[in-house]
């Protein structure tokens, strides 16, 4: 048996699955919404049987905005089931490297590597990914969830 590589341990990265996005209060829900949190939910789950940490990253709007902190559009999606022991990062930004703490969370597993999924694909998880990058980290990104 092979040593585990360090993408093994490559941590899932949950990017802007917010209720503002499912819930369709302020905005109709993100397109296939109930199978994007079905899909994204096992993904979570495969992360957390194979050992690795999961980070949730939420966007923080700015005031009147659904995803102004505060607002019930703004917590993650309970139906994704994050864990207590799993943390939250805010940005308000694109790239969810903007926020160091959560550099640092990522540098701390030392993978060498993230996984990632969420929604706003053209924007938010697009430059999460370049942020990576830029770090030298390798990056699998999930499609569909």
């Amino acid at each position: 048996m092979s040593a585990p590589s360090f993408a093994d341990k490559a941590p899932l990265i949950v990017i802007d699955l917010q209720t503002g996005m499912f819930d369709g209060v302020h905005e109709p829900p993100i397109h296939e919404a109930p199978a994007i949190a079905d899909r994204a939910r096992a993904v979570i789950d495969w992360a957390r049987r194979g050992g690795r940490k999961v980070a949730f990253v939420r966007h923080d709007g700015p005031a009147g905005d659904p995803l102004a902190p505060g607002e019930p559009g703004w917590p993650v999606w309970p139906a994704l089931g994050q864990a207590k022991d799993e943390p939250t990062f805010a940005k308000s930004v694109r790239d969810a490297f903007s926020n160091p703490a959560f550099g640092e969370w990522v540098a701390g597993q030392g993978a060498g590597a993230v996984v990632i999924l969420g929604a706003q694909t053209d924007f938010c998880v697009a430059a999460t990914v370049k942020g990576a990058m830029a770090r030298g980290l390798g990056v699998t990104v999930v499609s569909d969830a």
